[in-house]
């Protein structure tokens, strides 16, 4: 009797994903199609193109690493994310302009405008409070040492206590020679990926040096 209790709860729930999922599959094509409606099928290509390129440019390709008197310094800059933000809010000022041309449907604004507030606006806001909350951060090598501050996060460590570095989900990972192992979160302190390398590469130099 529970087993087949069992299987018909199991038979429900699957049901159960399925019309869930047929919903949402639903709801995300017709997000699209009304979206190309609204917007326009070019307006939306040409935008997306010059937001992917301003990501691209001004968030991975401009990086943050000085070194001054033997100690490399990687302090992400914030005026390029700033800048990508601007182009963001650009790009979310001229879609507005769109939807409010002559002969545009009241339920076409309304839709428009909720799709720019929940797709546009949160973004450009929290991409904003990233900014300023992680604008101290910074990681900081010599030959003695690596330091780095994460918000109220810090660290100081002795490079000759270091085993080895590894990248992982855009952090990177400290082992030490006692076996400790410290995740030092660059995803969430303005590190782009070019940053990400270049400090990996100069953990990895200093290494060697002191096990020599």
């Amino acid at each position: 009797m529970a087993t087949t209790q069992t299987k018909k709860m199991k038979k429900l729930l699957i049901a159960l994903l399925v019309i869930i999922s047929i919903v949402l599959s639903i709801g995300f094509f017709y997000l699209i199609y009304k979206t190309w409606v609204v917007f326009g099928f070019w307006t939306l290509i040409w935008t997306g193109l010059v937001t992917g390129f301003s990501t691209l440019f001004l968030g991975n390709l401009i990086g943050s690493r000085s070194e001054k008197n033997g100690v490399i310094t990687y302090n992400p800059k914030e005026w390029p994310k700033f800048l990508n933000i601007i182009v963001s809010v650009l790009i979310g000022y001229y879609l507005y302009t769109v939807i409010t041309k002559p002969g545009v449907s009241s339920s076409d604004y309304t839709f428009g405008l909720a799709y720019l507030i929940l797709l546009t606006g949160v973004p450009i806001i929290y991409a904003f409070y990233i900014l300023i909350r992680d604008s101290r951060d910074f990681i900081s090598i010599d030959d003695k040492s690596l330091k780095y501050k994460d918000n109220s996060e810090t660290g100081d460590f002795k490079i000759e206590d270091i085993a080895s570095v590894d990248l992982f989900n855009r952090s990177i990972i400290l082992t030490f020679k006692d076996g400790a192992v410290k995740t030092i979160k660059t995803g969430q302190m303005n590190f782009n990926l070019k940053d990400l390398a270049c400090v990996y590469s100069d953990i990895s130099k200093k290494i060697p040096e002191v096990s020599i």
